[in-house]
């Protein structure tokens, strides 16, 4: 039998395929996020920002720039003479007007003072008799600051000028001309330049937390909508088996689902695959072992019924001869079994019609109570020759069932015949009508040991087989209470509700 499937087995499940390494990558993402996307989203924001950020350009450029531009052209005037730094100095001073710019020379005096458009210079007598200078600024922001430049620089002096000159504003940037501080026979020179003329970093702090923020929401929007689409695609996956479980095709049996991929889900569709084909097969068997059970069952019941009737026909012929009280007795003990296996023949035949859908029903209203008395009038006889105690007690007023006549005529026989059987040792036989459960019902009792003890008639079961199914084929219903006193076996119409001990059919 070929079933088109593809088996891929449960063997160990390579890692980068796994549902489990996917959710493992998904854990790191977010446990890798705030240290590693944090310092790139802020590196991006910086670039961005200087990149953009054109229309804050300083005049002057930016302190690296003044501060490598000074210290170029101190290098450069390596060997000039006093008239030549003196020019070179006017030439940058024309570059950078607001900006102060004064020499030093090798004896630590001051050889000239440039400076800028916004400084006063103020001229004050020190101690010594010198004459100092104090460059006023007049800066942006509305304040002042002054710069004291002595006309002969000292030890001391000129480490107060580099401790006040470190970090104030204006910028001061101090440079050996020729760029070789071991060397100062040429000195130094100094410029000063504003703060404000210089690009500095604006900081922004309210539109850099607004752009941080929004980034980090956004990726972990990001995060969050991968993760439920993860799920969501697990859980349609999940979705999609759990309903093909619960559609049954036109056996009964699920259809097999598609795998699409080879991870855990994929494993649990393969092993649902095998469980579908396995029952498909399983079916099929049943199937042909049911139909060659239904073909033996006819076979056979067609088979013995010829023999049978040779049987029956000679047996006749016995009764004409002379025998003894022996024989006689041994005939009829021949003829009871005789009548025992056609009745079973019968059953036989009519189980496997029935099993098969070809017993045919043709339901008709009838009186149930008149198809009782004339089951049980045929009884009589039996009844009497066992020495069956007979109560029948049925009302007058009709009990109109829709029925099949023949088939509830089958079925009273089949329940008598079973007291006969199974309940002789009680010698009784109650018919009756009771109310149950707002229904009319045929009650069959009994008095013998029940359905827990063993008889020693134990017979097939065919005869309450057939019954169970043609109660159900006419749409009736069948109760049984047993007990050590004896079965009651109740026949009604109508779906009704049951207690629980209470067997239905």
């Amino acid at each position: 039998m070929d079933h088109n499937y593809k088996q891929t087995g449960q063997g160990k499940l390579r890692f980068g395929r796994s549902l489990m390494s996917r959710y493992i990558i998904l854990i790191l993402a977010a446990v890798l996020f705030v240290p590693v996307v944090l310092p790139i989203i802020s590196v991006i924001y910086i670039v961005v920002v200087n990149n953009t950020n054109t229309d804050r350009e300083a005049p002057y450029g930016d302190v690296t720039r003044i501060s490598n531009l000074w210290s170029r052209e101190a290098k450069n005037l390596d060997g000039a003479s006093d008239e030549e730094i003196r020019a070179r100095l006017d030439q940058l001073h024309g570059t950078y007007p607001k900006s102060s710019m004064y020499r030093v020379n090798t004896s630590g005096e001051t050889v000239f003072i440039l400076g800028g458009e916004d400084v006063t210079l103020l001229k004050s007598t020190s101690p010594d008799g010198l004459t100092d200078t104090t460059l006023r600024w007049s800066l942006d922001s509305g304040q002042t600051t002054e710069t004291h430049i002595p006309a002969l620089w000292n030890v001391n002096n000129t480490v107060q000028f580099m401790k006040e000159a470190s970090f104030r504003d204006p910028l001061t940037v101090v440079a050996y001309i020729g760029g070789d501080e071991q060397d100062k026979g040429q000195g130094f020179m100094i410029i000063e330049v504003p703060r404000s003329l210089l690009q500095m970093r604006q900081s922004n702090w309210p539109m850099e937390l607004l752009y941080l923020g929004i980034v980090m929401t956004i990726i972990f929007l990001i995060f969050i909508i991968m993760s439920i689409l993860f799920f969501a695609r697990i859980r349609k996956r999940l979705i999609r088996l759990q309903t093909a479980m619960m559609t049954p095709g036109k056996v009964g049996i699920p259809l097999p689902v598609d795998i699409r991929q080879s991870d855990e889900i994929g494993q649990l569709e393969d092993s649902f695959n095998q469980m579908v084909h396995q029952l498909t097969d399983s079916h099929h068997r049943e199937r042909e072992e049911e139909l060659l059970r239904k073909r033996l069952i006819a076979g056979l019941s067609h088979d013995l019924r010829t023999p049978l009737t040779v049987i029956r026909g000679h047996m006749h012929a016995l009764h004409k001869e002379d025998l003894s009280e022996q024989g006689i007795h041994s005939l009829q003990r021949m003829e009871a079994k005789m009548e025992d296996l056609g009745g079973l023949i019968d059953n036989m035949l009519s189980y496997n019609l029935l099993t098969s859908g070809k017993y045919t029903l043709k339901l008709e209203e009838k009186d149930m109570l008149r198809i009782v008395r004339e089951t049980a009038a045929s009884w009589y006889p039996v009844w009497e020759k066992e020495q069956f105690e007979i109560d029948i007690d049925l009302p007058e007023k009709p009990l109109i069932w829709q029925m099949d006549e023949q088939g509830m005529r089958r079925i009273l026989d089949n329940l008598f015949q079973n007291v006969i059987r199974h309940a002789a040792s009680g010698k009784y036989i109650g018919i009756t009508t009771q109310e149950i459960q707002g229904e009319t019902a045929i009650v069959v009792q009994d008095r013998g040991p029940g359905l827990q003890q063993d008889s020693d008639t134990k017979g097939t079961g065919l005869g309450l087989s057939i019954v169970d199914l043609l109660i159900r084929e006419m749409g009736l219903r069948k109760r049984v209470d047993s007990s050590d006193a004896g079965v009651r076996t109740y026949i009604y119409s109508g779906a009704g509700s049951h207690k629980p001990g209470e067997w239905f059919f």
